[in-house]
């Protein structure tokens, strides 16, 4: 059976990717931040957790300790902070999008590239449409993005002669619930389902896609009609 270690489990997306490896007979070992992030976790015999700072290297590294033999995974980790031009972006707004964006991303991705080598594997990653098609008031979001989708596309590179496969979906917005607050004249209508990116996660860490790394798969919603 096997393993997937899975960070930001019990998000709006990562609740279903969850749910998904679970039902398709994967164990999944969450990485949770408190014991009250892991009570969020569905109660399954084969979902599993650790508890630590995705910032903080030795966390990660205890991470993948607790988990034994991982094939896949998958880092959805991250935030944003928007709503401000360059000239007025706080250091600190800078450093925190680098922390739990970039920062987190290399940490997981270091490790799982120390760990995959021995029998190969797959890793994906989210960024952002942002950070491939810049916006007003999103530098440092999407410069922390652009990061990520670097990071990802360098440990496919590096990742070819140990089998590891390694591919970054990009969304524009996700249809959650706390997008929704804030929708207006019925867009919402074209924006992403969480399933949808949980489905293409999995088929990215299963045989469906052992032909595909070095990735950017944008998944920006439907098409307007």
């Amino acid at each position: 059976m096997p393993t997937l270690i899975l960070t930001g489990a019990t998000g709006n997306l990562g609740s279903v990717v969850t749910q998904i490896f679970l039902d398709k007979g994967w164990n999944v070992h969450a990485a949770c931040i408190n014991i009250a992030e892991a009570k969020r976790l569905p109660e399954h015999p084969n979902c599993r957790h650790s508890i630590g700072n995705l910032s903080d290297e030795k966390d990660v590294e205890n991470l993948f300790s607790d988990a034994g033999t991982v094939y896949a995974v998958v880092h959805l980790v991250g935030g944003i902070k928007s709503g401000e031009p360059i000239a007025t972006t706080s250091q600190e707004t800078f450093e925190n999008m680098i922390t739990i964006n970039t920062r987190t991303t290399f940490l997981v991705l270091r490790q799982a590239m120390r760990v995959l080598q021995s029998n190969g594997g797959s890793i994906v990653t989210i960024g952002a449409k942002a950070a491939l098609h810049p916006e007003t008031n999103k530098s440092v979001y999407a410069a922390a993005k652009a990061a990520v989708i670097n990071l990802t596309l360098t440990a496919a590179e590096e990742g070819k002669q140990y089998g590891i496969r390694s591919n970054c979906i990009v969304p524009g917005i996700i249809l959650t619930p706390a997008n929704l607050e804030w929708a207006s004249d019925g867009e919402e209508k074209n924006w992403t389902p969480p399933q949808d990116i949980a489905e293409a996660i999995y088929a990215l860490c299963t045989d469906a896609g052992k032909g595909i790394s070095g990735s950017i798969l944008p998944m920006y919603g439907k098409l307007p009609t």
